[in-house]
């Protein structure tokens, strides 16, 4: 097993279970009678798990190691869809399944990047395609997996997470034969940090961070948010449609990031936010219309813009990083593209005063393209401060 594939599976692993919860919200709902508001905040937990995570991995990997600190990082991955299959019946239990997780894909994410970059940095753009594959099809399977269970399948509440236990066990077996990249040097010590490079601040600020944006914003938007408001326009099939959402977001990701390849990231990243603002305005009509189907491609260009804006956004990574601090600089990539992920609790948090949620997604399209026109005209300086 080469030094890819030996990354691949954990990460594999740990992708798939960090959405596996997320169709069955819906049964949450039912079963202990939350609001929407609170299915949203279960959602958007995740992401706050990952500000320790993302300040402390990266750096912890640059000095320690990549396997001493993304081993452990798997295995609190199977630690938290055990506390979320044991919590089932207890909100605060979810709360903190849902926060695990994101302590854990904001690890594991981090140092898994700069590890799969390093072992192939023979072929950068290959390897940033290869990296996101992975990962979205383990996003994109977990949702898919846990929504057949959850609509027709045995045990919807248990099921899913023994599946994601049994990949972490198969992930840790392999994890010990990709080779270390990081040579441990007397004397450095974990100093969390940006790891932006002197003279590279205006060009992350101004393009990566607006490209991260796209990562996450959009498909949180597609599979945690859209599903729940229009969950009374689909009786019978709304947690099918749920996990079906996540994988339609997430397979349309392995053309866009084939696309990156071809037209390079300069190009894709504005590409990103305009497939986002596609999938944001499909998403408001059908939510104004209760047209649930519109969903469906509101989710292939979500996932498109995802795709399109973490392949780009990772070959911005490795135009500007210092090899020293890669594994910092990843973590503050990711940390802009899960901070996306507060989207659809930000949206029923704003739609309180305001009344509605239409005008709230309506000003969400508005914002996406204008981040799409900005990208347009920030991309030649990455470009120029990377020569």
């Amino acid at each position: 097993m080469n030094g890819r594939r030996a990354i691949a599976l954990p990460l594999f692993a740990v992708g798939y279970g960090t959405n596996v919860a997320t169709p069955l919200l819906l049964i949450y709902e039912d079963r202990l009678g939350l609001s929407t508001w609170t299915l949203t905040a279960l959602f958007a937990v995740y992401p706050l798990g990952l500000t320790p995570a993302l300040v402390f991995s990266g750096p912890a990997s640059d000095v320690l190691g990549r396997r001493r600190v993304m081993f452990p990082g798997v295995v609190l991955s199977g630690v938290a869809s055990a506390v979320l299959l044991f919590g089932a019946d207890n909100v605060a239990m979810l709360y903190l399944g849902r926060l695990l997780l994101g302590v854990v894909s904001g690890l594991v994410l981090v140092v898994a990047s700069a590890w799969m970059q390093e072992v192939g940095r023979d072929e950068p753009m290959w390897t940033s395609r290869f990296l996101g594959i992975v990962m979205y099809v383990g996003f994109g399977l977990g949702p898919l997996v846990s929504g057949l269970i959850g609509q027709w399948g045995p045990a919807p509440l248990v099921l899913p997470y023994v599946i994601h236990l049994i990949l972490v066990v198969a992930g840790l077996a392999v994890i010990g034969r990709a080779p270390e990249t990081v040579e441990r040097v007397p004397g450095r010590r974990i100093r969390p940090n940006l790891g932006i490079p002197e003279g590279s601040g205006r060009a992350f600020w101004s393009v990566v961070v607006p490209t991260a944006f796209g990562v996450f914003g959009m498909p949180s938007l597609a599979f945690g948010l859209f599903p729940v408001l229009l969950k009374p326009a689909m009786p019978q099939v709304a947690v099918l449609v749920s996990g079906l959402l996540g994988f339609l977001a997430m397979a349309s990701i392995i053309p866009a990031q084939a696309w990156v390849g071809k037209v390079g990231p300069d190009r894709a990243a504005p590409v990103a936010l305009t497939c986002g603002t596609i999938g944001v305005s499909l998403g408001l009509v059908a939510f104004a219309t209760d047209a649930w189907p519109l969903l469906l491609p509101a989710a292939l260009a979500m996932g498109a813009a995802s795709g399109l804006a973490m392949t780009s956004g990772l070959r911005f990574v490795d135009m500007i990083c210092r090899p020293e601090d890669r594994g910092a600089l990843n973590g503050s990539f990711y940390a802009a593209a899960y901070g996306g992920m507060m989207m659809p609790l930000v949206v029923t948090t704003i739609a309180r005063p305001v009344g509605s949620i239409t005008p709230v997604l309506a000003v969400v399209t508005v914002i996406t393209a204008s981040v799409a026109l900005w990208l347009r005209h920030a991309v030649g300086h990455l470009s120029v401060t990377s020569r």
